[in-house]
C-alpha cells in the first residue's frame, strides 16, 4: 500500500494527471471496464448488423478491386517441329548454290531450320493469310480483326542448354564493362530448340482504348490452336513436295513411233520416274505402305531391275538390227536430231566461254563491318550473290554439255547402224514384247502414284509441326482473390469491433465530463 501511495504522490497534479482504467472503482479519473461492456451489451443488435456490413465489405472489396486491377488471360502452345531437314553442312551448300535438295542428306531437324534448309520464319504465324484464314474458319462470340489479333501474340524462342550458358557467361562479363566480352555476346552464334512457344493474350483493341475485347476463355485456347493448326498448313504447302510422278507412258502412240523411237520414250519415263522416287529423303522412301505392304525403296528396287532387264535388253536387240518399220523416215527424224543436238552444243560452249571470261574479270567488293559501340573495325571479302550465280550457272552449263555430246554420239552411232544393215520386218515377237513392256511401266507407275498419295495423307506429309494444347487456365473469381478476401474481412471485421468498442466507451467519457462539471459548479457555490 505504501508503494502504492508513494507512486499516486509522484504524479503530477492537474489538467496533465493520467487516466487510469480500472474495473468496478469508483476512484476519480478512472474508466470503469465493466461499465464499458455493460453499454456495448446495450448496442449488441446495431453492432451486430455494423458486423455485418464490415463482413460484406471485406468480402466485396477486393473482388472489387480485382475487377478493376485484374491481368487478362494468356494461353500458351508448345510448338514442335516434325520434319526432315538438310544436315548442317549439305544446308549451307544449299544456300551457297553447291547442291540442291536432292543431293542434300536428310536428317530429323533439331534448330529453327525450314525443312529446304534456310531459317524458319517464325514471322508467317502472325501473317495475314495464316491469321485471317484461323478467323475465317471459327465462330466467336466477338468480331476481332486480324490487325488487332496480331498484336495479342508473342512468340519466344528456347535457347538450347550450350548456347544458354554460352549467353548467360558474355552477359556477366559484358554487365563487368569487358568490351572484348560485348563484341563477342554480339558475334556469338546462337542456337535454338526445335521448339517454340507461341502466346496469346486476351482482351482486343486500339492500345489506347480503355475498353477491349474480351473473348471466353474457352474461345481464347481454341483460336490459338487455330492459328498453329493454319500456320502447320502453311508449312506443308511451302515446303512439302506433294507433285505426284508425271505419266510418261500413256503418251507412247507405238502406231505412229518406231520401235526404237517408242524404247527411247520408255527409257526416259523410267528414268525420270526413278529420278522422283531417289530425290525424297531417306524417311520418305521408308514408308511403308499400310495397302501393299510396300516402300518406295522397294519400288525403286523394281524398276531397277525391270529396266535392266526387260527394257534395255530389248533396245539393245533393236539397236543392234536396226530393227525399223521405216527406215527412211527414221534416218531423217535422227539426223535432225543430231542437227539440233550439235545446234544446242555450239550455243552452250558460247557460254562457257562467256561466263569463263566474266568469271576471269570479277572481283568481288570489299565489305566493311563495324562492330557496335566499337572503334575496332574489320573488312572482308565476301562472295556476292551475282558471283555464286555465276558458278553456278558455269556448273549447269558444263553439265548440259556433256549430255549434249553424249546425245551427239549416240545418234552419230545410230545412223551408222542404220545405213549398215536394215531390217524392216519388225516381228510380232519385238511388238508384243513392247506392249508388255509399257504395260508394265504404266502399272508400275500407278502403284508408285497410289503409294504416294497414301504418303501424302500420312501424318509424315500433313505434320510439320505439332502443337500441345493451349494453356494458361484462369482461376476462379473467388479463388482468384481467397487471399485478398480473408485479409479484407479481418481487417474490417477489427474495425467493426473496434468501433463497437468506442461505442461502449464513449458514454464512459461522457458520464466524467459530468462529474467534473458537477464538481466544479459545487466548488464555486
Amino acid at each position: 500500500m505504501d508503494n502504492n501511495e508513494n507512486r499516486l504522490d509522484m504524479m503530477p497534479a492537474g489538467n496533465d494527471r493520467q487516466i487510469q482504467l480500472v474495473v468496478n472503482s469508483q476512484e476519480e479519473d478512472s474508466i470503469d471496464l465493466g461499465n464499458v461492456f455493460h453499454n456495448m451489451k446495450l448496442k449488441k443488435r446495431i453492432f451486430a448488423w455494423v458486423l455485418v456490413l464490415c463482413l460484406v465489405l471485406g468480402v466485396c472489396a477486393p473482388l472489387l478491386l480485382y475487377q478493376l486491377t485484374k491481368t487478362p488471360l494468356t494461353v500458351s502452345s508448345v510448338v514442335t517441329l516434325r520434319y526432315e531437314a538438310p544436315v548442317k553442312e549439305d544446308a549451307e551448300d544449299i544456300r551457297e548454290g553447291k547442291k540442291t535438295l536432292a543431293e542434300a542428306e536428310f536428317a530429323p531437324v533439331t534448330d529453327l531450320s525450314a525443312p529446304d534448309g534456310t531459317e524458319l520464319d517464325l514471322n508467317q504465324i502472325t501473317s495475314s493469310y495464316v491469321l485471317q484464314t484461323a478467323l475465317d474458319g471459327m465462330t466467336l462470340s466477338k468480331p476481332i480483326t486480324a490487325a488487332v489479333l496480331r498484336d495479342n501474340i508473342a512468340i519466344r524462342t528456347i535457347l538450347t542448354d550450350e548456347s544458354q550458358r554460352t549467353k548467360e557467361a558474355l552477359a556477366g562479363l559484358a554487365d563487368a564493362k569487358n568490351a572484348d566480352a560485348y563484341r563477342q555476346l554480339q558475334t556469338a552464334e546462337m542456337e535454338y530448340q526445335n521448339r517454340f512457344v507461341v502466346s496469346l493474350t486476351n482482351g482486343f483493341g486500339d492500345e489506347d482504348s480503355r475498353v477491349k475485347i474480351e473473348l471466353k476463355d474457352a474461345e481464347l485456347k481454341q483460336l490459338l490452336d487455330r492459328i498453329l493448326t493454319v500456320y502447320n498448313d502453311y508449312l506443308v504447302r511451302t515446303y512439302a513436295d506433294v507433285k505426284l510422278p508425271e505419266d510418261a507412258f500413256s503418251i507412247i502412240d507405238t502406231a505412229d513411233l518406231d520401235v526404237l523411237d517408242s524404247l527411247d520414250q520408255l527409257r526416259k519415263g523410267l528414268d525420270d520416274l526413278y529420278s522422283y522416287c531417289d530425290a525424297k529423303t531417306d524417311t520418305v522412301k521408308a514408308y511403308r505402305s499400310w495397302q501393299t505392304g510396300r516402300s518406295l525403296t522397294d519400288w525403286m528396287e523394281t524398276l531397277q531391275t525391270f529396266k535392266s532387264i526387260n527394257v534395255d535388253y530389248l533396245y539393245a536387240m533393236v539397236s543392234e538390227n536396226a530393227i525399223t518399220r521405216d527406215k527412211a523416215e527414221l534416218l531423217t527424224n535422227w539426223k535432225y536430231m543430231l542437227r539440233m543436238a550439235k545446234s544446242d552444243l555450239e550455243r552452250t560452249n558460247e557460254n562457257i566461254a562467256e561466263t569463263k571470261k566474266l568469271l576471269a574479270t570479277y572481283k568481288n567488293d570489299e565489305v566493311f563491318i563495324s562492330m557496335q559501340e566499337s572503334d575496332a573495325a574489320k573488312t572482308t571479302k565476301t562472295a556476292t550473290e551475282y558471283y555464286n550465280n555465276l558458278i553456278l550457272q558455269q556448273t549447269e552449263n558444263y553439265e548440259k554439255a556433256a549430255e549434249l555430246k553424249a546425245s551427239i554420239a549416240d545418234y552419230e552411232d545410230r545412223i551408222l547402224r542404220l545405213d549398215a544393215k536394215t531390217r524392216t520386218d519388225v516381228t510380232a515377237e519385238v511388238e508384243e514384247e513392247l506392249a508388255r513392256s509399257i504395260a508394265s511401266a504404266q502399272s508400275m507407275y500407278k502403284n508408285i502414284r497410289e503409294h504416294m498419295e497414301e504418303l501424302f495423307e500420312s501424318q509424315m506429309y500433313t505434320t510439320f509441326e505439332d502443337h500441345s494444347a493451349a494453356q494458361g487456365k484462369e482461376q476462379s473469381f473467388i479463388a482468384a482473390n481467397v487471399k485478398k478476401i480473408i485479409i479484407f474481412v479481418a481487417l474490417f471485421v477489427a474495425l467493426g469491433f473496434g468501433l463497437w468498442f468506442l461505442a461502449g466507451l464513449a458514454p464512459e467519457f461522457s458520464k466524467s465530463r459530468k462529474e467534473t462539471e458537477t464538481g466544479k459548479e459545487a466548488a464555486a457555490k
